[in-house]
């Protein structure tokens, strides 16, 4: 069984095509960026260097955006899990919005 950032994936995720918009080498791509986004931003909020101060707000700013980052990757690992893509968005960047179906 395939693993991916130590997560046993679920057999739904391994069945699209290549050119489907959750291809897993797309999604684990999305992922990897996404992670080093949050962790990057979280790392600048954070930074205190010499006669350079970050203001409340532009700190705030870098929380948001790490926070956002963070949000998404739980949401690609929950997709990698459960085979249910549950963001409103999807791409490298959240670019596209998900266009949801009700299956009754």
């Amino acid at each position: 069984m395939k693993k991916i950032a130590n997560i046993k994936l679920h057999p739904a995720v391994l069945i699209p095509k290549k050119n489907h918009p959750l291809h897993i080498d797309k999604v684990e791509k999305w992922l990897d960026k996404n992670n080093d986004l949050a962790n990057k931003y979280a790392q600048l909020s954070r930074k205190k260097e010499k006669g350079v101060a970050l203001s409340k707000k532009e700190k705030g700013a870098l929380v948001a955006l790490s926070l956002i980052h963070e949000g998404y990757v739980k949401e690609i690992k929950h997709y990698l899990r459960h085979g249910d893509w549950i963001s409103s968005f999807y791409g490298e960047d959240q670019e596209f919005k998900t266009e949801w179906r009700i299956i009754a």
